[in-house]
């Protein structure tokens, strides 16, 4: 029942017209009964006591039927209370006249005065107000007959109630001065802000809307206030605000924008992006929400086209890794026969035919193992998005011994030299990470004109990521190769110069960054390479 109450009371006080039509009813029933029923002593002069009680009732009820039935007047109720005002302290000035300043009536003058100085709105109609009534008071003052210990009473409270209304309505008046600056500020960044700025009630009902409504969705803001926003939200998108909780503040589901589709006045819908404040009430009650919403209409299509581009490219390389897959294992079988029978006709007739035969079993010979190194390579390539990965705790000093195990072959032809710190445990896929590092070493032994080639491998351990180096003293790569040997198939060097089928490094990039990592090198030409590798750490 309370809260009824004071939601009705707190409704008609925000209404200052309504406000404005009950208090003067009020003051004209208040009078009136003065009028008839009041103390009204005898006063000097043509007018008694109760016909000036009547003037105040009759002012006050003039001005109320005014503001009740006659809409010009309704525009001017500030300018009404200034006019009762004037009445009513004239009025008793007078009676102040009249009754030779009767101690009763001086003071009810001094409350008056007092109150009514509240009403006023601006500082220029109260000064006009309090220069005229103390104008007439010190007439009123020189022609009365009073007794001086009356006058002195008087004029002690008088001056005392006056300056503490001069100093109370200055300062007033100087925080309202700030404040309406404030509001202009406000109003001018609401009204003229390219973004929807609105503020919702506690259900969620639209209080205010800021005039951009009208470029972003056509409507005039009066046609949606006290509306709930649901109305305009797209059908899909409801849960997603419906999801927000905005009565605690810095909750998960609203530290991040959110995005969804308003319907505007045409039909059509547009997506936006909205950032929801709650803002406390002077209850301390998370009762009424700010939200500022943007137009995303073109980065959102050109995202929603990303997207489909994305899908595409994902379709288009599954397929193509499929093609490599299958492709490259179909060929495998017969390359091999090619292979084997190449190997029996070297064996068989070679050094029988003539020069040119030999020369040309020899080619073809060579060029079937090159197919088959490639064909293991390209499947290599396309199992690695293929495969599952199977996250294991890796010993990397265990993992390079074994490495160096399967390619020691190739370290004693080269007379190469591996050498290496402690190295860090990582937790990785182990066989791609192998692969990795066996095609570090090879790509660092290979690419080396050193009688003696020599690799150190290193790591370093930070907050985020494990990062590895596999330093050689090769032949380095110029800067501006340095992206490109990343690149599938892209080689520097001819066949005849250094053989390969330049998917070595491509694949150690692909699988580093299924890792989760990323691969880099730092090289100067004719001194060296290092390649670089980091891991993120479990």
């Amino acid at each position: 029942m309370l809260k009824r109450l004071n939601q009705t009371l707190s409704k008609l006080i925000d209404h200052e017209l309504r406000t404005a039509q009950l208090l003067f009813l009020f003051l004209a029933v208040g009078f009136t009964a003065f009028t008839f029923f009041g103390d009204n002593l005898p006063v000097k002069g043509p007018l008694k006591h109760e016909w000036l009680n009547g003037i105040d009732a009759l002012t006050a009820f003039v001005i109320f039927v005014g503001l009740l039935f006659y809409k010009p007047l309704q525009k001017r109720y500030q300018q009404c209370a200034y006019v009762f005002m004037y009445t009513m302290n004239v009025v008793n000035i007078f009676l102040l006249y009249g009754t030779s300043f009767n101690i009763q009536y001086a003071y009810q003058f001094i409350v008056a005065y007092t109150i009514s100085g509240w009403f006023f709105r601006d500082k220029k109609n109260w000064l006009i107000h309090m220069v005229v009534m103390n104008v007439l008071l010190i007439i009123v003052t020189l022609v009365s007959e009073k007794s001086t210990a009356t006058t002195f009473d008087f004029y002690a409270t008088y001056i005392v109630a006056s300056f503490a209304q001069a100093v109370l309505i200055h300062f007033r008046f100087s925080i309202e001065e700030k404040l309406t600056v404030s509001e202009k500020m406000y109003r001018l960044l609401a009204e003229n802000s390219f973004d929807l700025i609105c503020i919702h009630n506690a259900d969620g009902s639209l209080e205010f809307i800021s005039p951009s409504i009208k470029r972003l969705l056509g409507y005039d803001p009066a046609e949606l206030v006290g509306r709930k926003p649901y109305e305009i939200i797209h059908t899909d998108d409801r849960e997603i605000v419906r999801a927000l909780n905005l009565s605690v503040p810095n909750h998960p589901s609203i530290q991040h924008p959110s995005q969804y589709r308003l319907q505007h006045k045409n039909g059509t819908y547009v997506w936006v992006e909205t950032i929801f404040i709650a803002l406390e009430g002077s209850d301390g009650i998370k009762n009424t929400v700010l939200s500022q919403s943007r137009d995303i209409r073109r980065s959102k299509g050109i995202q929603l086209q990303l997207e489909e581009r994305t899908k595409e490219l994902e379709r288009s390389n599954a397929d193509l890794e499929t093609f490599a897959f299958v492709s490259s294992h179909d060929m495998q079988e017969p390359l091999r026969m090619i292979s084997n029978y190449m190997q029996l006709l070297k064996k068989r007739y070679g050094g029988k035919l003539d020069k040119d035969a030999d020369e040309y079993i020899e080619f073809a010979n060579k060029g079937a193992i090159h197919l088959q190194q490639l064909i293991r390579d390209l499947l290599s390539y396309s199992r690695i998005t293929r495969t599952e990965l199977k996250r294991v705790s890796v010993n990397m000093n265990e993992a390079i011994d074994e490495v160096l195990r399967n390619i020691q072959v190739e370290i004693r032809e080269k007379n190469a030299k591996v050498n290496r710190e402690q190295l860090c445990a990582v937790e990785v896929d182990r066989n791609l990470l192998m692969l990795v590092i066996q095609n570090l070493i090879l790509n660092g032994i290979k690419y080396n004109h050193s009688a003696n080639p020599e690799i150190k491998i290193s790591c370093a351990k930070h907050d985020r990521e494990t990062i590895f180096c596999f330093a050689d003293n090769g032949i380095g790569i110029k800067p501006e190769y340095q992206q490109r040997i990343f690149e599938p198939f892209h080689r520097l060097h001819t066949k005849a110069e250094i053989g390969g089928t330049g998917l070595g490094l491509s694949i150690s990039k692909k699988i580093i960054e299924r890792l989760g990592g990323r691969i880099w090198l730092e090289s100067e030409f004719e001194k060296g390479s290092k390649f670089f590798f980091s891991l993120p750490n479990s």
